[in-house]
């Protein structure tokens, strides 16, 4: 009974320092904003979480898991061009809205770069295993863009729906809808990338 006691502790703390840290970034968040927000006495947060980096790391940790399993259960292709890569982006603009730890630690890797548990190195080798498969599947055309600036342009993607999710960046009128439908937006604007414009008359 203490055990599952503790176990529950520890899950409200983290879930209370994911939302902390995606609202109010690293030096906005105290651990007596935590304790406040969970629920739990300072003491008792301190005997899981000595300091707030200690803290910060195992949103980062718990971030990267959900990150690595969400992606390892995604097929990687289906066939058509950039498909793989895709999918990933979808995968992960859909973490960026459901899950607070994956913003905070989307967040705290732009805060702290330098710090272990950086976000982006969670999925980057999954990226570039797929930009690879897929250049070797079309490889002899003579077309689409350089590998290199393909991994550029994913990011760039992810970054931005980051951007949009929180409010840095907004779309017209600022509509809940158009949020919405950003990973779709974004899975769309990947493969005309890849595949290049339609053809006239094609449906866009």
């Amino acid at each position: 009974m203490r055990q599952e006691r503790a176990q529950q502790t520890h899950r409200t703390l983290l879930r209370a320092a994911a939302t902390e840290f995606d609202r109010h970034g690293y030096a906005g968040t105290s651990l007596a904003r935590v304790s406040q927000s969970a629920g739990v006495t300072m003491g008792a947060l301190t005997f899981h979480f000595p300091s707030k980096a200690a803290l910060a790391d195992a949103v980062r940790a718990q971030a990267t898991a959900l990150t690595r399993a969400a992606v390892a259960r995604t097929s990687g292709a289906d066939g058509q061009p950039g498909a793989g890569v895709a999918e990933l982006l979808d995968t992960l603009t859909r973490l960026l809205e459901e899950e607070p730890s994956v913003r905070a630690a989307a967040r705290l890797t732009w805060e702290q770069p330098e710090s272990a548990g950086n976000w982006h190195a969670g999925w980057s080798p999954d990226l570039r295993d797929r930009l690879a498969r897929e250049r070797a599947v079309g490889a002899g055309t003579g077309t689409g863009p350089d590998g290199a600036d393909l991994e550029v342009l994913a990011h760039c993607l992810v970054v931005g729906a980051e951007a949009l999710r929180r409010g840095v960046v907004t779309l017209d009128g600022d509509d809940p809808a158009e949020r919405a439908e950003v990973h779709q937006r974004l899975g769309r604007l990947w493969r005309r990338a890849v595949a290049g414009p339609p053809a006239p008359g094609a449906p866009r």
